[in-house]
């Protein structure tokens, strides 16, 4: 879930401010390797984020290629080195170091090893609870044998019989009839001890409900959403955005721009944004008031709020302008001159 919702976001490039798009733009957005699109690239790198608590993606020949294995080697004061790197049958035959690499690590202890330790738990009680509701639906009965006959072989052999087959058959019917040879008489036990019972199910769905519930919190979900219940589905996605995608979304943005932009490209405002606005779904017609807020309010132009919604941009030089309605008017084209006073500390 995570994995496609990152992957709807729109990697924006911007070049001294202004939002552009190049090469880079191409890259992260559309197609990062020729077996890939970015959509692919994107889930399988978050996928391999959460699951594996890191990923190393290596440039070759222009191309992103996520790496399917890697060993890292960690010093102090020098650059880390990656040997070993592998991607499907190919093995790199050479050793990779930090600054030319984009290496993502989520969180210095390994989510996947405690999830791991905690779903044996849990796994343990729902062998429990199936157990339980097994054994309370059971058909259960009472055999009355003549123990007159207990030296006798053929008896002995219809008693295996009826025990090992017979019943077995009987048990698993859903009409049958069985033959008890004389001396052996069944009864079946009836009443509200053989029947099945809410709690039992119950027992079943609560500790799945836990264990579902728990995932999301290891990864910083909404529970209610991982378990898709639709009340205040807005409130939930605004958590989700703010305590979950935003720190992934944020840590891939500032590798990409540490390793593939650099200090003095950043400063002078060249540099890559991750828009997590893509992951909301937009219907033109409820936003019609605040797009026209934004407009008004000179924080968008035309252009801008239709790619926000999802529609091309007219590329004219009215829908580029910026503009805002009269009630927002300034003041004065400048700041009112000092008058009066005889030193500035009075005026």
């Amino acid at each position: 879930m995570l994995a496609g919702l990152i992957a709807k976001c729109e990697f924006c490039t911007y070049i001294k401010g202004k939002k552009k798009k190049a090469d880079e733009y191409y890259l992260w957005n559309v197609e990062p390797n020729v077996n890939q699109n970015s959509s692919q690239f994107m889930q399988e790198l978050i996928s391999r984020l959460l699951f594996f608590n890191e990923a190393l993606v290596v440039e070759v020949g222009g191309q992103l290629i996520i790496a399917e294995d890697f060993t890292q080697n960690e010093y102090a004061v020098y650059p880390n080195s990656f040997t070993g790197v592998t991607r499907g049958t190919l093995k790199f035959d050479k050793t990779f170091y930090m600054p030319d690499v984009l290496y993502f690590k989520l969180n210095n202890q390994d989510i996947r090893a405690l999830l791991s330790q905690l779903m044996d738990g849990y796994s343990d009680l729902l062998n429990m609870a199936v157990g339980k509701y097994k054994r309370a639906g059971g058909r259960k009965g009472v055999a009355k044998i003549d123990r007159t006959n207990g030296g006798d072989k053929k008896f002995q052999e219809q008693l295996k019989n009826l025990f090992n087959h017979k019943f077995k058959a009987y048990f698993e019917a859903e009409n049958a009839v069985v033959d008890l040879p004389k001396g052996i008489e069944y009864q079946e036990i009836t009443g509200e001890g053989s029947k099945k019972s809410t709690s039992e199910v119950k027992d079943i769905s609560d500790i799945t409900k836990e264990a579902m519930s728990r995932t999301a919190q290891a990864f910083r979900m909404p529970p209610a959403l991982l378990q898709g219940d639709i009340a205040d589905m807005e409130k939930v996605v605004d958590e989700l955005l703010t305590v979950c995608v935003d720190p992934l979304v944020d840590l891939i943005q500032t590798e990409i721009n540490r390793k593939r932009y650099g200090k003095t490209a950043f400063l002078a405002g060249t540099y890559l944004r991750v828009d997590t606005t893509c992951i909301k779904h937009i219907d033109i017609f409820s936003i019609a008031n605040q797009a026209d807020k934004l407009i008004s309010d000179s924080i968008y132009n035309v252009d801008e709020i239709r790619e926000k919604i999802g529609d091309a941009p007219l590329n004219t030089w009215w829908s580029k302008q910026y503009v805002r309605t009269k009630n927002y008017e300034a003041l004065a084209d400048s700041p009112p001159a000092k008058t009066g006073g005889e030193n500035d500390e009075t005026d």
